[in-house]
């Protein structure tokens, strides 16, 4: 990327003393509002503090995010070269002890260069053997498996019972754990992020069930996610390949469970759309890629770190500071976004899914989990959100998007038939079809 010459002096970090805390755009109502403001006083490009005391910047124009994702060579993913390293920035309960960490880490989202080249192939092969007829079957199954745990009820909370729990079991079994072992990864991965920087000795749990389970795939020569990364030659030992088929898992859960959350909220309370899909006029991908368009459910991506000072729209991006890609504001960038809301129907021209080296390796198998998750709590429940739309609580996540809660309630099957009003599919005959039509 081209650094930007400047006749004033630019804008540094330290030159800031109030900035707009980035879990501000998350966890707003109207998180369009949030980033506007920031547009209109500081341009494309703003200075967020990424927590309190911990100063990044924040890329807001679809351009210059798209030129930063593809520039590899200045804005790298690696932390170890955080320019806040040694300030005693981070508090012992930070949440940012994983992203910022100093120590390398053998993952495939914090390589660059040769490193990222030799470690994204395994994942490229593992999830492209994946078959999605297959897929749609274990989402279809365990959908069925979750609903029928709550709907004699009544009521659920479909964030906590549905739409976090959908995900991690699908990408569980097509990693070939065992529903134990599966359990007791999603009780870790939570409780990691929960501890912050007491997570060790979690963490070392959750690295010896994953190494073992690839030791096992690789001597059963099983062809599931892990069996083709246990036996794939550019992985350097098992560390990596465990560390691999982690990251693919929660990375995978974590989109998809705010991917599945953010289409109901918009569905259920939404009248173009909750109208539409049921009655057959629009399609539940269209629902889906609304969320993408409008609310993003990775509205700010991980920060990349600038490798040598470069000006960039008046702002003095100094060697190791955090830079953010705001997708949600890139995608409504007045430059590239209509007026027409409905031109975004069909359109999947959105930064959703990334660019650049770190796009997201498997946009086609994550919709096929959504758009059967989504469709079949329609077809079997004929639902009501409890809350008001406008007053949905949203996660405190500063990356993610996605209610806190989703409180429902629906009549009981006793006194509605199981397939009730919704027809989200008329023309579905089964998955492969869907699948191989896009």
């Amino acid at each position: 990327m081209t650094a930007a010459s400047q006749s004033a002096r630019p804008v540094r970090l330290s030159d800031v003393a109030e900035r707009t805390p980035l879990v501000a755009t998350t966890t707003s109502p109207d998180a369009n509002t949030v980033y506007e403001q920031l547009r209109k006083r500081w341009g494309s490009i703003a200075p967020i503090d990424l927590e309190p005391g911990v100063p990044g910047w924040l890329v807001l124009g679809h351009s210059a995010a798209v030129g930063l994702l593809r520039d590899d060579h200045t804005f790298i993913k690696d932390p170890s070269i955080w320019n806040g390293h040694g300030k005693g920035l981070l508090g012992p309960g930070s949440g940012l002890h994983l992203v910022l960490a100093q120590a390398p880490k053998p993952t495939l989202a914090d390589a660059d260069g040769a490193k990222h080249a030799r470690l994204r192939p395994p994942v490229d092969d593992a999830l492209e053997q994946v078959d999605e007829a297959r897929a749609g079957a274990i989402t279809r199954r365990l959908c069925g498996m979750l609903i029928d745990r709550f709907e004699d009820r009544g009521r659920a909370d479909l964030v906590a019972e549905y739409a976090a729990v959908v995900p991690f079991l699908v990408l569980s079994e097509l990693d070939g754990l065992e529903p134990g072992q599966a359990q007791r990864l999603q009780e870790i991965t939570r409780a990691i992020f929960e501890a912050g920087a007491d997570a060790r000795a979690l963490t070392d749990e959750l690295r010896e069930i994953v190494t073992g389970h690839i030791a096992l795939s690789r001597e059963r020569g099983t062809r599931d996610i892990a069996g083709v990364l246990a036996v794939h030659p550019n992985f350097e030992n098992d560390l990596e390949r465990a560390q691999t088929l982690t990251a693919i898992t929660a990375a995978a859960t974590e989109s998809l469970m705010a991917w599945v959350a953010q289409t109901l909220v918009i569905i259920l309370s939404d009248p173009r759309f909750s109208h539409r899909v049921s009655g057959g006029r629009l399609h539940i991908d269209d629902a889906l890629d609304e969320v993408l368009w409008r609310s993003t459910t990775n509205p700010n991506l991980m920060p990349r770190f600038a490798v040598r000072d470069v000006v960039l729209d008046g702002k003095l991006i100094e060697r190791g500071d955090p830079v953010v890609v705001a997708v949600h504001a890139a995608n409504h960038d007045p430059l590239v976004q209509s007026s027409d809301p409905w031109d975004t129907v069909g359109n999947r021209a959105y930064l959703s899914f990334g660019a650049g080296a770190h796009r997201c390796p498997a946009p086609r198998l994550g919709r096929v989990v959504a758009r059967i998750a989504v469709a079949e709590l329609l077809k079997r429940l004929q639902l009501t959100l409890t809350t008001d739309p406008n007053r949905v609580e949203w996660a405190t996540s500063p990356w993610m998007r996605f209610p806190a809660r989703l409180p429902v309630t629906f009549p009981s099957p006793r006194r509605q038939p199981a397939y009730g009003t919704w027809d989200t599919d008329p023309d579905e005959d089964d998955d492969a079809g869907w699948a191989a039509d896009r």
